[in-house]
């Protein structure tokens, strides 16, 4: 079968272009004639090819849509083939109105092509959790035709990959924290440094905060929040910025962490939660988004980023090994049972069989 998958810019570490990448391979190993199409990314197509292969009514349409982008709609109307929408979530502007005039616009219309998608009668709409799945159906979108798939993800790599230890100096005693993802509003760093913080001064002064993710200089006001929030509580030597971290050093900060926490607002799924799992690394996390569905029991999540909440949950975690193994456990399992590669492929394998 041809299968044309579609993504604005394909990515190399990226959540959504590793989720195409990965699919394209999990599709080709099936014996399908996979080809990649973006505007940017090593072994993607132009978009001026994709015609040849939509044209046809057997061919299959993948179009993973994550933000606005009028081209990907025009792809969609026109294509003759059976169309599949990858939904990885669009983060809503009110995030970032305080922060970014552009950021604001570029999600308001991402929000408002939901719309326009479900209008468009797709074959199926094929969604990262059931918290993405919630958008197509208030369009009205028929249940029967939206099905969840987690993102095809990188796991397994992680797993085998050598930690490149020591990431930092190990001379201080008290808790490691780690936060992992971009510095955008819905993530709420100054949730996170609020609560670090509280624990710095109500249990272990000598503690750290390891913050893993990039900076986007379209939204120097809220980097600014940031560093004014640092220096306000006093956090400087407390929290060690990593930017562009690989694969090897990424898995060093998990395994020097006594947990990964998670405060953000909105998620679409949240891979560092997989990722921390898959490490055996207890998850402390706020119940937004689809993150208490991405952990499914296998980690501490509240309905609550109250500072005092979070830093007594880091306390319990240090101090209970029972709980850090109840956690670890369930955690391999929950990758095990629903995130491996293996379960993923069969998962897309049979979406694709099942399309009309």
């Amino acid at each position: 079968m041809k299968i044309a998958i579609l993504v604005a810019v394909l990515g190399e570490r990226d959540a959504v272009g590793t989720d195409a990448r990965e699919m394209a391979a999990a599709l080709a190993r099936r014996g399908h004639d996979v080809r990649l199409f973006a505007t940017a990314g090593a072994g993607a197509e132009p978009l001026d090819a994709i015609d040849e292969v939509v044209a046809d009514p057997r061919a299959v349409l993948i179009y993973h849509f994550a933000f606005g982008w009028p081209p990907g709609i025009d792809v969609l109307r026109r294509a003759r083939c059976r169309r599949v929408v990858r939904y990885h979530n669009v983060t809503p502007p009110e995030f970032f109105a305080p922060w970014s005039d552009e950021y604001e616009r570029s999600c308001r219309a991402g929000r408002d092509e939901i719309a326009t998608i479900a209008t468009l009668n797709c074959d199926s709409y094929l969604c990262a959790s059931p918290f993405n799945a919630d958008d197509f159906l208030a369009t009205g979108v028929a249940r029967e035709r939206i099905a969840v798939l987690a993102p095809f993800n990188r796991l397994d790599r992680l797993v085998e990959t050598p930690a490149a230890l020591p990431v930092l100096d190990e001379r201080q005693s008290g808790a490691t924290w780690l936060a992992v993802g971009r510095l955008a509003p819905n993530k709420a760093h100054l949730d996170l440094f609020e609560a670090f913080a509280c624990y710095l001064d109500r249990c272990e002064a000598d503690s750290r905060l390891l913050v893993v993710g990039s900076e986007d200089m379209r939204l120097e006001r809220y980097n600014a929040a940031l560093r004014e929030r640092v220096h306000a509580l006093r956090l400087e030597s407390h929290i060690h910025w990593l930017r562009d971290v690989d694969e090897s050093a990424l898995k060093a900060t998990y395994l020097s962490a006594d947990a990964l926490v998670s405060l953000s607002r909105h998620e679409g799924f949240c891979v560092p939660l997989a990722e921390a799992m898959a490490l055996g690394v207890p998850v402390v996390a706020l119940d937004a988004g689809a993150q208490a569905w991405t952990l499914c029991g296998a980690g501490l999540v509240w309905d609550s980023a109250e500072p005092a909440l979070i830093s007594a949950s880091i306390e319990r975690l240090r101090a209970d090994p029972a709980l850090r193994s109840e956690l670890r456990e369930r955690g391999f399992a929950r990758v095990a049972n629903e995130f491996s590669p293996q379960r993923l492929e069969q998962r897309l394998a049979d979406a694709i069989e099942a399309l009309p």
